[in-house]
Parts: structure tokens; sequence; C-alpha cells
């Protein structure tokens, strides 16, 4: 399994989005407040990008609030 936010290509100015890097495969906005669990292995789904250390950083800080 894996524990996944989904990601909208544009901004609603939501406390809870954070914003990719525009240099990345993905372009948008993860929304950190909708996690997801997902069986990734059986919906075949591929790593297409990685999100920089202060990027993911920046996701756990905002899941952290509302854990």
């Amino acid at each position: 399994l894996a524990v996944v936010c989904p990601i909208r290509t544009r901004s609603h100015d939501w406390p809870f989005e954070v914003e990719l890097p525009k240099d990345l495969a993905i372009e948008g906005y993860v929304l950190t407040d909708q996690l997801k669990s997902l069986d990734w292995k059986t919906r075949n789904l591929k790593v297409k990008d990685r999100a920089p250390e202060h990027v993911m950083q920046e996701c756990f800080d905002k899941i952290h609030t509302f854990l």
C-alpha cells in the first residue's frame, strides 16, 4: 500500500496546498488534506518524478497539523 495526496493543476489558495516546483515532470499543487491509501501494485502505478526534500517536508508539516 501507498499513502498518497492528490495533485491539482490549479491553485485554489487553500491552506493545505503545496506547490510543486516547475521543473518536475508533473506540475500542480499537492492537496495534503486529502490523504488516500492505494494498492499501487494492483493499480500499476509508476513513479513519474520525485519532489525535492524541502517540498516533501512542507507536505509532511502540513499533514502533521491535522493528524
